[in-house]
């Protein structure tokens, strides 16, 4: 190609894809609402301004000096060298009774309380209560995947996986510690909105507006949207290979797990239909009938905490599993999102560099790269008998526009690359103890779900010994 004849009066290239709700897809919650697609988010083109929000602050998201320790000194090893992780301010924010409005009618819908307690000067009180349907939730999620294109948004709960009030308020709930937990998120205004705004609805129709024009500069993105990097960071492609990885335990641990649920489902019903046999039994032992049917008791008892097990281990141990696998979909969506920064640097650095090749091409030959549209050019000049020297003169300022041009735009894409970059980095250490604190605490409510299953079941077979006892040999 020839640069010279590449008529454009500017460079300029987009920084990210948008791919979001329109507002008309934030329907009510019994009707259709907007799905949470795992592969794709929510993006906005990107300025300096995302750069500046990661200011380190002083105070952690923790109940405790020691687990103060923990966030920060994370025990997983950073793939960036002395990386700085901001600490989070103290945010505890609570989702709770849940009670559907405009009941028997078609705009019904579920709301939440959200109460929140912080020491982010930024709130006008300590603790806020506000109400708050998921459908604010769905706004909130997409605003903050537009307002911060390097930051790796938690995913909201699937609606269709979602059966229960109990289990989505569950979710919502930790999406919001997520969200609390993030040093930057956390000091979004939208968030702070979110949490106490008293003017929400108007707050939402802004937002929604706002939202319309979006997809302006999908047309540039998908023209890259199959461009391979050159020079892959090393330190991308150890985090994706970690998160492809993290991601495969995930599924298999969910595939175990969902077949221990069926047959744990599957034995309650067999423990009940046992105990019904015992009771069935003791009505033809007329001498023991008492001992077996207080036996049989203890069996049903024994199925009802055996189901409570079953339905909270899959209530919580599970779908925060599922909720893990949706966020390694937005780590890669990120990822995705900075190999485009990547990317659109080189291109830039290629169109740079074979302007300057043309120009020398120029200088040393004349007849520049021998392209077809040089050829033409040459040979119409010399039928119109128009001066060589000075048409190559022409030519050469024409390069030389478009090489300080392209200079300044490659400068910039290249800062802006380098930045999305350390941004992810960081974003990726951010994940890594938020994943830390929240399996602990996902694998300890798993253990508590079993220590109090066993305790009940040793309390009613204690209580049924002695009533077996009573049966005279």
């Amino acid at each position: 190609m020839s640069f010279e004849d590449d008529e454009y009066s500017s460079v300029s290239w987009d920084t990210g894809a948008t791919d979001s709700f329109k507002p008309e897809d934030l329907l009510d919650e019994d009707n259709e609402e907007p799905s949470q697609d795992l592969d794709s988010s929510t993006f906005s083109a990107v300025n300096n301004s995302i750069f500046s929000t990661l200011a380190p602050s002083t105070i952690n998201h923790s109940n405790s000096n020691e687990e103060h320790k923990d966030n920060q000194h994370p025990t997983t090893d950073s793939f960036v060298p002395n990386i700085t992780v901001p600490v989070a301010h103290a945010m505890t924010i609570t989702v709770t009774d849940p009670i559907k409005e405009l009941d028997g009618t078609k705009e019904a819908f579920i709301s939440y309380l959200i109460t929140t307690k912080t020491t982010l000067d930024s709130f006008t009180d300590p603790k806020v209560v506000v109400r708050r349907r998921f459908q604010d939730f769905v706004l909130l999620h997409n605003s903050l995947n537009q307002d911060f294109a390097a930051c790796v948004v938690p995913p909201l709960p699937d609606k269709h996986r979602l059966e229960f009030v109990e289990k989505r308020r569950a979710s919502l709930q930790r999406f919001l510690d997520r969200l609390a937990r993030h040093p930057t998120l956390q000091n979004s205004e939208y968030f702070r909105i979110f949490l106490e705004s008293r003017e929400w609805n108007a707050e939402s129709l802004y937002r929604q507006k706002k939202s319309d024009g979006v997809f302006e500069n999908l047309g540039d993105v998908l023209l890259n949207a199959f461009s391979r990097i050159k020079k892959p960071d090393e330190r991308f492609v150890e985090i994706k290979e970690s998160v492809d990885k993290l991601e495969e335990n995930l599924q298999t641990i969910e595939r175990l797990y969902f077949k221990i649920i069926k047959r744990q489902t599957d034995l309650d019903a067999d423990y009940r239909e046992f105990g019904a046999s015992i009771v069935n039994l003791g009505q033809l032992e007329t001498g023991i009938s008492r001992q077996l049917e207080k036996f049989g008791e203890a069996i049903n008892k024994f199925s009802d905490a055996w189901k409570q097990m079953t339905d909270q281990e899959d209530h919580e141990y599970l779908n925060q599993i599922r909720e893990f696998l949706s966020y390694c979909h937005c780590i890669k969506n990120v990822l995705k999102l900075r190999d485009q920064k990547q990317v659109d640097f080189e291109e830039l650095s290629e169109y740079l560099q074979g302007a300057r090749t043309e120009k020398e091409n120029i200088l040393s030959t004349g007849k520049g790269s021998m392209g077809l549209s040089s050829f033409l050019r040459e040979k119409v000049d010399y039928i119109k008998n128009i001066d060589q020297e000075q048409s190559k003169k022409e030519r050469i300022q024409k390069l030389d526009a478009k090489i300080n041009e392209l200079s300044k735009e490659v400068e910039s894409s290249n800062d802006i690359s380098e930045k999305f970059s350390d941004e992810v980095a960081r974003e990726y250490e951010i994940f890594q103890n938020a994943k830390t604190v929240e399996l602990k605490e996902c694998l300890l409510a798993y253990t508590d779900r079993h220590v109090e299953f066993y305790r009940q079941g040793m309390q009613l077979w204690e209580e049924i010994i002695p009533i077996l006892e009573e049966i005279k040999n």
